[in-house]
């Protein structure tokens, strides 16, 4: 089957669990939660259309940006931390419609069928979605803002294969997925332009200018 380099679920693979499975899709609008840690759930998600945010309750009644989902990745409830981390859930950042199928539903199939393919790309996403769990708290812990964003860059650069990087949130939200001031964000960035390191055109960023290293 292949295609299992990213979190990105191929229109092909798409293809293959639509014929299978025939998921229900549902559309949300703006704002609206897709799945809540207060509500028990059991459905397995994949986002066709728009983008979708992992948000944490703050006690002051704002919301904490814990991760960001765009079209072609999984969603599903065990993404959403414990309820001692206070109200987590998922919503749609921008309008989204998602193809949704239910755990019992894929364990029937895997009991009843012999898929090796369905197999191995569900275990490819599962073992993804813990990567980038993995890959963001490596970016959080670096020690300065620079770091954070050299991280971060790289990291995109890998995923999108490309030295010119597209940023798929707004800066007042990458400020927040990277745990840092907004302003603070945008100073660095200018600096980073300046010196050379990066070029910034918009939300998209090429690297290696005047072929230096990130």
């Amino acid at each position: 089957m292949g295609d299992f380099d990213s979190l990105i679920i191929s229109e092909k693979n798409m293809k293959y669990i639509r014929d299978i499975f025939r998921p229900k899709q549902k559309s949300y609008g703006k704002g609206e939660i897709i799945l809540d840690g207060q509500a028990p759930d059991n459905r397995l998600c994949v986002l066709l259309k728009g983008s979708a945010y992992l948000c944490v309750e703050q006690e002051n009644g704002g919301r904490q940006l814990l991760d960001y989902f765009t079209k072609g990745q999984l969603i599903c409830p065990e993404m959403l931390p414990g309820a001692d981390n206070g109200h987590c859930f998922i919503l749609a950042k921008y309008p989204c419609t998602a193809a949704c199928l239910s755990h019992q539903e894929l364990q029937e199939h895997m009991l009843t069928h012999s898929d090796s393919d369905l197999t191995e790309l569900f275990s490819h996403l599962l073992h993804a979605v813990i990567h980038a769990g993995n890959e963001h708290c490596h970016i959080l812990q670096q020690k300065t803002i620079r770091s954070k964003l050299t991280a971060y860059l790289r990291a995109q650069s890998v995923r999108q294969g490309s030295t010119s990087v597209h940023i798929p949130i707004p800066y007042s939200d990458l400020a927040d997925y990277l745990a840092i001031d907004r302003s603070s964000l945008m100073t660095e960035l200018s600096r980073m332009d300046g010196e050379g390191i990066i070029e910034k055109k918009g939300r998209v960023i090429v690297l290696d200018i005047k072929n230096r290293h990130l």
